[in-house]
């Protein structure tokens, strides 16, 4: 391969492709984006007790509502930054991302937190939550760890945008 004489043009494309390298990580960011908000919508809990079961979706406490907008600023940061072709832009998404993976976490490690919120938010004191809580068996569902894929995937997308931002 030959270096072009000095002061000669480049064939158009034959140089680097700035803002291309971080567009694929950036689309992979918005579909983890989406991904959490849809996983708000459904179960993320299950309360059984006897034969009868209950689900609790995520847009049925605080939390879910908090992971949608922090998705939806997500997604428009990755957005953002293809529109604008930069990198850092789209690597801030990655911050609402973490948002995302940090509730999610939380209510993967304690299923009765979503029903806690659910019933404090009817007026129901913490002694009655407890001993209701003990009657019933409370597990999470396959939602929350929806919300838990697409917020890695946020959050690793946001990364691999920041390492890209200089290609």
């Amino acid at each position: 391969m030959t270096t072009p004489v000095y002061g000669a043009q480049q064939a158009y494309g034959a140089g680097p492709q700035v803002g291309k390298a971080h567009a694929t990580v950036s689309y992979v960011g918005i579909g983890g984006a989406i991904l959490a908000a849809i996983g708000s919508a459904l179960a993320w809990v299950e309360i059984s007790m006897g034969g009868s079961s209950e689900t609790l979706k995520g847009t049925d406490g605080d939390d879910g509502m908090i992971v949608i907008i922090a998705a939806i600023a997500a997604a428009v940061l990755f957005a953002l930054g293809i529109g604008l072709r930069k990198a850092v832009v789209s690597a801030i998404g990655a911050l609402p991302g973490l948002a995302v993976l940090v509730f999610a976490v939380l209510n993967v490690a304690d299923a009765e937190r979503l029903p806690t919120q659910n019933a404090e938010d009817d007026g129901v004191s913490s002694e009655e939550i407890t001993e209701v809580l003990k009657m019933v068996d409370v597990s999470t569902s396959f939602g929350v760890y929806v919300v838990l894929i697409g917020g890695l995937v946020a959050v690793a997308a946001g990364v691999m945008a920041f390492l890209k931002r200089s290609a």
